[in-house]
């Protein structure tokens, strides 16, 4: 079956498509050689979504448990440097204090 790989990294952006078997899990397409090359990293520590959706155990399987199927688009999140709120809130302090 024919899935697709998005990887966001803080230089460069990467797009895969790439053909595997009709049982492979989200953390299966993590551990392919070609997809470690570019994220480098632990792939528990990893934050991964399907389609724009997070794989994060709550309202979709962690990425152990979910099964890809044909098209999806399995996608690697660049780590935030700062938290959104926080960042809102500096904003707003300094356009109060201008």
């Amino acid at each position: 079956m024919k899935i697709y790989v998005s990887i966001q990294n803080a230089d460069a952006s990467s797009f895969f498509e790439l053909d595997v078997s009709e049982s492979i899990t989200a953390k299966e397409v993590l551990e392919l050689s070609e997809i470690q090359k570019i994220h480098k990293q632990e792939v528990s520590m990893l934050r991964v979504g399907i389609n724009g959706e997070e794989l994060d155990g709550k309202f979709k399987a962690k990425p152990l448990n979910y099964r890809m199927s044909q098209g999806e688009r399995l996608e690697i999140y660049k780590p935030l440097f700062q938290d959104p709120k926080e960042r809102r809130k500096n904003k707003a302090k300094v356009k109060k204090n201008s």
